[in-house]
């Protein structure tokens, strides 16, 4: 007698799914616990990074899994519970007030005049690296600060790109505020820094803001920390509102969803596993190799020695580097300058040809200025001063490594006119087979 084809589909149908439950499940676990995975066959890649097509998976082919077998009954409780939990949630999130719970922007950079764009003024939010984000009412991610300086204070203005905004640690482990710890503990008088570090800024934003804002700081010290992709085309007086860039404006992720605590800590919690896992999933994060060869194809970051238009590009750092100090200059500030290498270019001389520039053209110009280069190679390990493997900024340990080094050369120079007792100077800046190279005043 034939057997029923129905039920031969059936149990065809519930083998698969099973089969599909067990391997998004397995998936899911890989992600969360093991950074996901990478296979190449037969040279396609296959990765697993994130968690949200695994666990919507999982909870879909279980569902189907429950009707095809007929059991309502399962499926019903699995619906409540999970309708329930997600209340449940929602009601303690509200009560507990936890970071993840915040609304997430789509980007926190918002389109104005003359800068291009900013941080949104007094937002509060998670960051990219599930760093806290709290901006004050001048768009800094910072405390309130006054136009005037209180008498006695050390203050110290701060421009950068993410490096100085803090990508990936607290406020507080910034650089720039643990080198106010510093040079008061130092100098033992009160020191203010001040972040206007900006994600995806360079030399045209810290000229235009300095120019026009920075300086009615009235700082006594003036830190620019520069990247190695900061130099722009041309050098620009303003800049139009970055429409095109940030068209999202302050829009935030899920629309009306960004209402729910609980939509907003799962939406978290899977950027956090996304970032985590960031080297799994980009292979320019995970191979230094590859990385290396994305920065060769920038065609104006005098990064090496042969760029087209060498010559160029350097009298246009100059004439930055002489408009920052005649800026300063004009406020009787100090004008220092730090750089800051990518992580791919460490222990690779042949992308270091910027760190020779700027080091000739601040020695020319009489700024004081700190290679963080060698202090950096001083460590085989990536992971010491960087974030990596899940991002290539500089973790907690850098930053200190930072303060150090800028504490130590503003001590050091004669014009700031700091008195410094010289107590734990020179802590972890220093690269024994490269220091003569690290630091300059």
């Amino acid at each position: 007698m034939d057997s029923d084809p129905t039920s031969s589909i059936k149990s065809w149908l519930k083998h698969l799914l099973l089969l599909v439950v067990i391997l998004f499940a397995a998936d899911a676990l890989i992600v969360a616990y093991f950074r996901g995975f990478r296979v190449e066959i037969a040279g396609h890649v296959i990765r697993s990074a994130t968690i949200e097509f695994p666990v919507v998976g999982f909870l879909v082919s279980l569902l189907l899994l429950f009707l095809v077998q007929g059991k309502w009954t399962e499926t019903c409780l699995l619906v409540g519970s999970l309708g329930f939990s997600a209340l449940l949630g929602e009601g303690m999130l509200h009560v507990i007030d936890h970071p993840w719970s915040k609304p997430v922007l789509k980007t926190w950079l918002e389109p104005v005049p003359l800068l291009g764009f900013r941080l949104p003024l007094n937002f509060e939010g998670r960051g990219i690296v599930d760093e806290y984000i709290k901006t004050n009412s001048q768009g800094l991610r910072d405390v309130e600060h006054s136009w005037k300086k209180e008498e006695g204070t050390v203050r110290i203005l701060g421009l950068g790109d993410s490096f100085t905004f803090g990508w990936g640690v607290k406020l507080e482990e910034s650089f720039l505020k643990q080198l106010e710890k510093q040079l008061a503990q130092e100098t033992g008088r009160k020191a203010e820094t001040i972040n206007a570090g900006v994600p995806g800024y360079g030399l045209n934003h810290y000229y235009i803001y300095l120019k026009n804002i920075g300086i009615k700081f009235q700082p006594d010290i003036i830190v620019i920390s520069y990247f190695v992709d900061d130099l722009p085309i041309s050098l620009k007086e303003e800049l139009a509102p970055y429409e095109e860039n940030f068209p999202d404006r302050l829009q935030y992720k899920g629309g009306l969803w960004h209402r729910s605590r609980f939509y907003n800590f799962i939406t978290s919690a899977a950027a956090v596993i996304r970032v985590r896992n960031h080297a799994t999933a980009v292979d320019h994060m995970r191979i230094m190799k590859v990385r290396r060869e994305a920065w060769a194809r920038y065609d104006h970051p005098l990064i090496k020695n042969a760029d087209e238009g060498t010559n160029e590009r350097i009298m246009l750092l100059e004439e930055y580097l002489t408009r920052f100090k005649s800026l300063a200059d004009g406020v009787h500030a100090r004008l220092v300058i730090m750089f800051i290498p990518d992580i791919s270019h460490l222990n690779h001389p042949e992308y270091q040809h910027i760190n020779g520039v700027l080091k000739r053209l601040t020695t020319q110009y009489d700024i004081p200025f700190v290679d963080m280069t060698p202090i950096f190679e001083s460590s085989n390990d990536l992971s010491t001063y960087y974030l990596f493997p899940k991002d290539a900024h500089t973790n907690v340990k850098g930053h200190e490594t930072m303060a150090s080094a800028l504490t130590e050369l503003i001590c050091k120079d004669a014009l700031s006119h700091l008195s410094c007792r010289g107590e734990g100077l020179g802590v972890a800046v220093r690269s024994p087979a490269r220091s003569d190279t690290a630091v300059h005043n």
